[in-house]
């Protein structure tokens, strides 16, 4: 099993902190960072795609990237929030991240078997 750990710097709305960002190669869409309170997946290719083009994201999650930061909007029916990240730290990230599992192989790094588990059996 091969994961990446860190520790990112960021600021809340509470003030700075920080936060423990994690990527499972065998769940290679997403990265799981622990924000006080609750953990959030967020798709890699979401945060790539702002890092690229400056803004991604609809509904419950929306990156902006200006200049050396990257804020990260959250929305749940619980409530809504944000984080500011270094644009370095989260470039770096994902990159090893894409070093670890190539974009446009990620179903080759699935457990396909652990959904075979939970999938009943058809029969015709």
């Amino acid at each position: 099993m091969t994961v990446i750990e860190s520790a990112l710097h960021v600021l809340l709305a509470t003030g700075p902190a920080v936060v423990d960002a994690r990527y499972r190669a065998e769940e290679p869409y997403g990265i799981t960072f622990g924000f006080p309170g609750a953990d959030w997946v967020i798709g890699r290719d979401l945060l790539a795609e702002a890092l690229r083009d400056g803004r991604a994201g609809i509904g419950d999650v929306r990156v902006t990237a200006r200049g050396d930061l990257i804020t990260v909007g959250l929305s749940s029916p619980g409530g809504c929030g944000w984080v500011v990240f270094r644009r370095d730290d989260l470039a770096e990230l994902v990159a090893r991240t894409f070093d670890t599992v190539r974009p446009g192989t990620e179903s080759d790094a699935l457990d396909w078997s652990a959904a075979a588990e939970v999938i009943p059996e058809v029969t015709f």
